[in-house]
C-alpha cells in the first residue's frame, strides 16, 4: 500500500512540475532592467528622501486611568480581566511611590474611542472615575 502511495505521489509531482514549466510565463532575463549608471541610483535616493519623517508627537494616544492600587497582583488580575473583555490594558508603578500601581486602559487613537466605550471600560475595570489623559510613546 505504501508503494502505491509513493508511486501516486511521484506521478502527481511530475504532472505538477510539467504544468508549471508549460504554463509558467516566459520571461527573458535580458528584458530585466538594472540600474546601469549612478544617475538612476541617485534618483532612487531622492525618492527615499521624499518620504515623510515622523516625530514622536505624531503618535499621541489616549488612555483611561482606571485605578491606583497598592496590590500588584490585583492590578495584574484587572489587566487580564480588561484584556479578556476586548480592551488593551497595562499598568505602571507610580513614579513618586513605587509601591502603588496605576492601571490604564488603552492606548486609544482618540478620546472619542474611550468615551464611546466608557460604560464597558468602567464595568470591566471596576472603576467609576473618568480620567482620560494623553499617553505618549
Amino acid at each position: 500500500m505504501s508503494l502505491e502511495r509513493l508511486v501516486g505521489f511521484s506521478v502527481f509531482i511530475s504532472i505538477l512540475l510539467a504544468l508549471i514549466f508549460i504554463f509558467y510565463p516566459d520571461e527573458n532575463i535580458s528584458d530585466l532592467k538594472f540600474p546601469d549608471n549612478t544617475n538612476e541610483i541617485s534618483n532612487y535616493d531622492n525618492e527615499i528622501s521624499s518620504f515623510k519623517n515622523f516625530s514622536e508627537s505624531d503618535f499621541d494616544f489616549y488612555v483611561y486611568r482606571a485605578h491606583v492600587l497598592s496590590s500588584q497582583t490585583k492590578t495584574e488580575e484587572l489587566v487580564i480581566q480588561i484584556n479578556n473583555g476586548g480592551f488593551p490594558a497595562f499598568f505602571e508603578s507610580l513614579e513618586s511611590n513605587k509601591e502603588l500601581f496605576v492601571l490604564y486602559v488603552g492606548p486609544f487613537l482618540s478620546e472619542n474611542d474611550i468615551v464611546d466605550n466608557m460604560k464597558a471600560i468602567q464595568r470591566l475595570s471596576e472603576s467609576q472615575s473618568e480620567e482620560i489623559s494623553r499617553w505618549k510613546l
